[in-house]
């Protein structure tokens, strides 16, 4: 088996993605931390989103054995909860709550198990070239609403990054207060119905090749993808072609050349990514 990862920060201070790995029990993801509206760092000037999602990678790089996903979200969840108490955050507001999305696999000899929460992804590639996508991006549904209200003001003659933002920011906090709600997405965060929201199942190893797993920093603009293509299918194959290090390279400099985000629209020139490409 052989294992590629990579992780860059974005525009902000801190890198809020991770990437896990546990050879010993054979447990590889990716997580990417959702820091509070509010803003929110402790004495270290650590953010709630990199707390989050270093919470998570801390809980599963030194874990010995794992019988459950479930069981594990459920006590890292408990964990987030007792950390923002630790902080004084008032956990009944959404807006000061921070988390993390996350995709796991656990892999066997005979299969391969999986659990996912927010919009980090889980690729299954076959000896075929076949791509299965075993998850859904929980967020895409909200965030179309607030892309398509970008690009109305692009249309409209806006071009600054930070003006984008501005007009689409109440849109943004209002989805905040849908996360595991069944009209919303599912995220860490402390919440009590939190690990209801997960999506999770097993697939058998039959004529895997590989298993590409994703946050969505390194996710391809969808303006690069015609619309007769799988959009999926398209980005995992760059990735085969081009290696996990490259494809992230060539993303990068996609969106340094896009940096008020108006070519490619998105919320912030570039966000922070983890990935991970496992090969059998």
């Amino acid at each position: 088996m052989k294992i590629e990862i990579v992780t860059c920060k974005g525009v902000g201070k801190l890198n809020e993605d991770s990437v896990i790995i546990n050879d010993d029990i054979s447990i590889y993801g990716v997580a990417d931390g959702v820091s509070s509206i509010v803003p929110f760092t402790n004495q270290e000037n650590e953010t709630g989103g990199y707390i989050a999602s270093n919470l998570v990678k801390n809980y599963y790089q030194t874990l010995h054995r794992s019988s459950s996903f479930l069981d594990d979200f459920a006590k890292i969840n408990t964990q987030l909860q007792n950390k923002m108490n630790e902080y004084n955050v008032d956990t009944l507001k959404k807006e000061q709550l921070w988390g993390t999305a996350l995709a796991l696999v656990k892999i066997s000899p005979y299969g391969i198990d999986f659990i996912q929460t927010g919009d980090c992804m889980i690729f299954a590639v076959y000896e075929d070239n076949a791509v299965r996508t075993l998850t859904r991006a929980q967020t895409a549904p909200l965030e179309k609403a607030v892309i398509n209200r970008w690009k109305e003001l692009i249309d409209k003659g806006v071009t600054k990054q930070a003006e984008l933002m501005k007009d689409v920011k109440e849109i943004l906090i209002t989805n905040r207060q849908k996360s595991n709600t069944p009209a919303g997405y599912g995220v860490l965060n402390g919440e009590d119905d939190a690990v209801k929201f997960t999506e999770f199942g097993k697939i058998n190893k039959n004529g895997l090749k590989h298993i590409v797993m994703m946050t969505d920093g390194l996710f391809l603009p969808k303006e690069l993808v015609p619309e007769h293509e799988h959009y999926w299918e398209v980005m995992v194959n760059k990735i085969l072609s081009k290696g996990l290090q490259a494809y992230a390279d060539d993303l990068i400099e996609l969106e340094s050349s896009d940096p008020e985000c108006v070519r490619y629209p998105r919320f912030k020139m570039s966000d922070d990514k983890a990935g991970i490409w496992i090969t059998f």
